[in-house]
């Protein structure tokens, strides 16, 4: 365009075309560039769950779970069973959040309590004050409790001994008898599953083949193992694994600390005639955060099949 061209042209054609001289093509994407969007993306969105994480991460969810047992005596169909587990009293689990967790138990007003172990996390420090809390849960029969994990990391001696001063029938590869109107429940409380001891055959041995039993144990793998040694209980209840804390759309839980996968990682499941229910606990570990899986508290209802 000469000199005399532009003369003629307005104003908002010169600026037009003056912007028009100055405009680039848009630069093409390299692999690099596609990466590295991918990467900043990712980590929003990873940002952006643990933040939503840790805003729900305590909004207890009561789960109400019937438990049908064959040939469950008469005289216990109906007994409820109120479940915590993975309490963690630490950095991450306060003590207003347990005492709150408690007053939703004791609303629920259950024949008994089962405590399944991993009552802190970070050092020993944190057990008296959780047990001192314990000592307000309520039920018609009783407290009954065993260790996890995290409980032999602080010190299984320590934490046992606070667990037992605060009240709670602690049943480490023990059991308790229920006897109503001659019928007989066992309840049989396992050690941890990574860092205890059972004893099988002493612990089994004790019991009558016919007697309907249900089994409190931290770690849920534990029915893999009267699965293996040929043993049988009706029901255990279990935690330890969290759900995964964290679990994804589309890819679930990244990480499940059990043997078995996602098998046991939450909710009621089978081996062969046994069953076990693996609640995701009310506290959390490494990060102080939950996604797609709320804390819970479990509510057993037992039924005869």
């Amino acid at each position: 365009m000469s000199s005399s061209e532009v003369s003629q042209l307005s104003f908002s054609e010169r600026l037009a075309e003056k912007f028009k001289r100055r405009l680039k093509p848009p630069r093409q994407w390299t692999r690099r560039d596609v990466i590295k969007f991918s990467v900043a993306s990712a980590a929003t969105v990873g940002l952006g769950c643990l933040g939503y994480g840790f805003a729900v991460r305590d909004h207890v969810e009561i789960s109400r779970v019937p438990v049908k047992i064959s040939e469950l005596p008469g005289e216990f169909a109906g007994l409820t069973i109120a479940h915590l587990s993975d309490i963690h009293h630490g950095p991450f689990t306060g003590l207003d959040y347990i005492n709150r967790c408690i007053e939703i138990v004791n609303g629920l007003k259950p024949d008994l309590i089962a405590l399944t172990g991993d009552f802190i996390y970070g050092g020993r420090r944190y057990i008296e004050p959780c047990a001192e809390l314990l000592r307000n849960l309520k039920a018609r029969i009783g407290v009954y409790a065993v260790l996890g994990n995290h409980d032999y990391y602080a010190s299984a001696s320590h934490v046992a001994r606070a667990i037992r001063d605060a009240g709670c029938n602690l049943l480490i590869d023990a059991q308790d008898r229920l006897e109503h109107r001659g019928s007989k429940l066992c309840l049989l409380g396992v050690d941890d599953l990574s860092y205890g001891d059972t004893n099988f055959y002493g612990l089994m041995r004790q019991l009558p083949k016919d007697m309907r039993t249900i089994v409190f144990s931290h770690n849920p793998d534990f029915i893999e193992e009267f699965a293996i040694r040929e043993y049988h209980m009706d029901f255990m209840t279990s935690g330890h694994t969290h759900g995964g804390q964290i679990r994804l759309p589309l890819i679930g839980a990244p990480h499940i600390s059990s043997s078995y996968g996602q098998r046991y990682a939450r909710g009621l499941r089978h081996k062969g005639s046994m069953q076990v229910y693996t609640t995701r606990g009310i506290g959390t570990v490494v990060l102080p955060s939950r996604f797609d899986c709320p804390p819970e508290i479990a509510m057993y209802t037992l039924e005869r099949a």
